[in-house]
């Protein structure tokens, strides 16, 4: 597989939870919000609050930047932020150009303690050679300030609710099912410059030059978020909450069976300017 085509994977990989962190949203717990802008805010963080006690979610994820070539890569699996960063999930190996690495056309991504690890078939030879796994850091992707928003709120997707502080509208569009669920659709604006650090993990990955992300999000009628929408400049990330408070140890790969690519992954970005 050519350096280039694995770089490119991998930078997709990354990603596509780099937009889960350090981001803002709307949110209200059915449709007994008070007009009032400072009393829906509140009410806002309060279901932030509800869903980052469960701890995790079962998600499904679509997300689309410059580096997936503008088509939405899609994972499937368990989202963890009640004790550390972590995320396991399954994604086609074609939308991450990753396709010679696996025979059956699945890649297995897991992210733990801010690395990444890409589930492969050994080689026979070469430099990934019996290994089973690859790993690279956040940091070759998104930078130093960029992994530092990704990691920021201990990887809580519900986290940046409280933020909507600095939202110049929140608005309610209306009522929608969502897998299922009757669910009361928010949508909040926010100046980029608001963001923290996720200003240059968002910056790096394609929403340079933006000034605002603009926030969807859908509660059902116990408060609870059902969906996440979120776009700012050319990077979008549609996550939907199947189900939350599901408990799944997600473990680092044993050592002997992981390459660590960081390095690569940084010298094909640097070539790619």
């Amino acid at each position: 597989m050519k350096a280039g085509t694995l770089t490119t994977g991998i930078a997709a990989a990354v990603i596509v939870t780099a937009g889960l962190s350090g981001c803002t949203a709307g949110a209200s717990v059915g449709e007994k919000a008070a007009d009032s802008a400072e009393t829906l805010v509140a009410t806002l963080a309060k279901a932030s609050d509800e869903a980052s006690e469960a701890g995790s979610a079962e998600v499904v994820m679509n997300v689309t930047t410059p580096d997936t070539g503008g088509k939405p890569v899609e994972m499937k699996g368990t989202y963890s932020w009640g004790n550390g960063h972590a995320l396991e999930a399954e994604m086609p190996a074609e939308s991450l150009r990753m396709q010679e690495l696996v025979a059956d056309g699945t890649i297995t991504y897991r992210l733990v303690q801010g690395a990444y690890y890409y589930g492969i078939d050994p080689a026979p030879s070469g430099p990934l050679k019996g290994k089973t796994w690859l790993k690279v850091e956040a940091s070759a992707v998104l930078g130093e300030q960029g992994a530092a928003g990704m990691n920021a709120d201990n990887g809580d997707p519900t986290a940046g609710l409280k933020s909507l502080k600095w939202a110049s509208g929140v608005t309610k569009v209306g009522r929608e099912d969502v897998n299922g669920k009757s669910s009361v659709h928010y949508r909040a604006t926010v100046p980029v410059d608001k963001l923290g650090d996720a200003k240059a993990m968002f910056g790096a990955v394609g929403g340079s030059g933006a000034t605002e992300l603009v926030s969807d999000v859908w509660v059902d009628d116990e408060g609870m978020p059902t969906r996440l929408n979120q776009t700012v400049g050319d990077v979008t990330v549609n996550l939907d909450f199947l189900s939350f408070g599901v408990t799944k140890d997600i473990a680092i790969p044993p050592a002997a069976d992981t390459a660590d690519v960081t390095e690569d992954v940084k010298k094909g970005r640097a070539a790619q300017g």
